[in-house]
Formats: structure tokens, sequence, C-alpha cells
């Protein structure tokens, strides 16, 4: 994944930036004809903005200021949380999924139906929180913990979150079957 500055805002990370990256790595893995005929909708809360996606075609990347009715994907984190991962260079779960999109991944996503809140905890004792909403459903629902490190080598394929979750490094509560059928969007 490319490199973010770590002193860029939150608004020029979410509306140039991150569709910058995503864009450069789905055409560098070659799935633009794989996700030809594809849309999924995205909103992202922070404390103090609402950003929302459209994304057609895999790299048609559509991005205004403000919510939208019905995205797939409602995704909130508070504004001190996108700032200290954006200063520590820990936003591999956030632009994960954007730069891994597959026809697989978009059919999952459209039929994934529930809320997942993500712990994420760094060395130095602090937390990200990132809650999810998938298809405006707020169940079935279910909580994941984890270290941001864990996380950082699942969306960079150096790890199966199954392992982790199988050797005790990801902790869930929750409705399993749900976090089971998020997992194809991380693998």
């Amino acid at each position: 994944m490319a490199a973010v500055p770590t002193n860029i805002s939150i608004k020029e990370l979410l509306t140039v930036v991150m569709p910058d990256i995503s864009k450069k790595a789905l055409e560098e893995q070659g799935r633009i004809a794989e996700l030809s005929g594809t849309e999924v909708t995205m909103t992202v809360e922070t404390s103090s903005d609402k950003y929302s996606f459209v994304i057609k075609d895999g790299v048609n990347i559509t991005v205004s200021e403000g919510d939208m009715p019905s995205p797939n994907v409602r995704m909130a984190i508070s504004d001190n949380d996108l700032q200290k991962m954006i200063a520590q260079g820990e936003l591999d779960m956030l632009l994960g999924m954007s730069t891994d999109m597959s026809a697989q991944k978009v059919s999952t996503l459209k039929q994934l139906s529930g809320a997942m809140k993500v712990n994420l905890a760094n060395d130095d004792g602090s937390c990200y929180t990132i809650s999810t909403v998938f298809n405006g459903a707020q169940s079935p629902a279910c909580t994941m913990n984890m270290k941001t490190s864990d996380s950082a080598a699942i969306m960079k394929k150096e790890a199966s979150p199954v392992t982790l979750f199988m050797s005790g490094q990801i902790t869930m509560d929750g409705d399993m079957g749900f976090a089971m059928g998020f997992q194809p969007l991380v693998t």
C-alpha cells in the first residue's frame, strides 16, 4: 500500500488520498475488467463531518461531502482516532479493503447485513475504534478486538484472520456467523 503523508488532514485523506490510492492499487492489480459493472456506496462519518463515496467499475470514484441515503457501508470513526491513525501511519484497516476489491468481495459486501465494531489496540496502550454498518442493518452485530499490527498484517496478506483468531490474537464477541460472513472481505 502506498505511503500516506502523516501530516495530511482528514478531509484530504478521505477526498483525495484514499480515492487515488484505491484507483492506483486496482489498476496495478489488473482488476478493472473484473470490476466492470459493479457499484459500491460508502459513507465515512467522523466526529465532525461525513464523506460519501460511489465506486463504479472499481476506478470511477466520486466523493462528496455529506451523507447519502442507504450506503452499502457506513463507517464511523472519531476525528481523534483518525488523526492518530494518520499521524502514526496506521491506516491499513481503513484503506485495505478499498485497495483490494474484487468482484467476489463486491458481491459479499452487497449481501452482508449487520454491524461490526473493530477495536484496534496499539503498543502504547491506546485504542482506535471503527464501527461499520453493512447495508443499513444494526443486527446481527459483533465486536472484534485485535492489535493494530495484526490488522496491518491481515490487510497486507501476511497473516490470516482465521489463524490469528485460533491463536487468540483476535477475539470476538457477538454473532459469530456474521463475523464469518465478513471474513471474505479481508482474505
